[in-house]
């Protein structure tokens, strides 16, 4: 599934497309998990933009309590899909973030990097973004600026329920991409249902607002690292469902980021 023109790819642009990462059966499975998480909210629901017509939200940490979304996690070819990308020796499950832009959603997903948002530094760190719906620039695709990964500038992060939080970031403020795009190296796919994309936890990337009157945007996000991370604490990051039991410094080992796939299962 993943050639040297993607590892390359990967490396250089800090984003690749892998078309069919999941095949029917996934992609039906998962489908079904995720509209029942939409019609049942876990305990990380969040809507975002709810100023903004239409609806669009998202849900994390879902593996830790549907099996649907454990099974992605830990049966999938996804986490070895991974671990070829970042060339690791073993991956760990970081979180899984769902993002659902329904219909008529008019609020855009801002320009950021996600890295900014996590308790953790390091290189092989990587999002795995797959679409569960055709997915295009009008119905909520994402936008990268290609190999914005490897300028080393970190930029501060943005609330995506509308509030500033830029003084508690450590981090630059960020261009306005959007007003001078000419100026960037933008870069985009149009997606079938099992397509993902996969892109570097500091690569600068977007998504659109869904702008038609019927066609959903499910996408799930799924989080991976390598044996290079490591865990810290920032001023301003995302809630975890649960206390890793991890200090700063230690490797991102635990109960909470379980190592799903290594070097070796290939291997065997």
């Amino acid at each position: 599934m993943i050639s040297a023109e993607d590892i390359k790819a990967y490396a250089e642009d800090g984003v690749v497309c892998v078309r069919g990462l999941l095949d029917a059966d996934w992609v039906a499975r998962m489908i079904a998990a995720i509209d029942r998480v939409e019609d049942n909210p876990g305990p990380f629901r969040e809507r975002y933009a709810p100023d903004e017509p239409g609806m669009f939200f998202s849900e994390k940490f879902m593996w830790t309590f549907d099996a649907d979304f454990r099974a992605l996690a830990f049966e999938s070819p996804a986490a070895e899909v991974a671990g070829a990308l970042m060339a690791a020796t073993k991956i760990n499950l970081f979180y899984d973030h769902l993002m659902v832009k329904e219909p008529g959603a008019v609020a855009p997903t801002p320009w950021h990097q996600d890295m900014n948002y996590w308790p953790a530094e390091g290189d092989q760190i990587c999002s795995m973004w797959m679409a569960f719906d055709e997915v295009g620039l009008d119905n909520g695709g994402m936008e990268f600026v290609r190999a914005s990964h490897r300028t080393g500038q970190r930029y501060q992060f943005v609330d995506f329920r509308g509030e500033d939080a830029s003084e508690e970031s450590e981090f630059a403020p960020l261009p306005d991409i959007e007003s001078d795009r000419d100026a960037y190296d933008i870069v985009a796919w149009d997606l079938q249902p099992g397509d993902a994309l996969v892109f570097h936890g500091l690569t600068l990337h977007s998504a659109r607002a869904n702008a038609t009157a019927e066609h959903r945007r499910r996408a799930l996000s799924v989080r991976w690292t390598g044996e290079d991370m490591r865990y810290i604490h920032r001023r301003k990051m995302i809630k975890l469902i649960r206390d890793p039991g991890l200090s700063p410094g230690d490797p991102l080992d635990s109960d909470l980021f379980p190592v799903v796939w290594t070097q070796s299962d290939n291997a065997a």
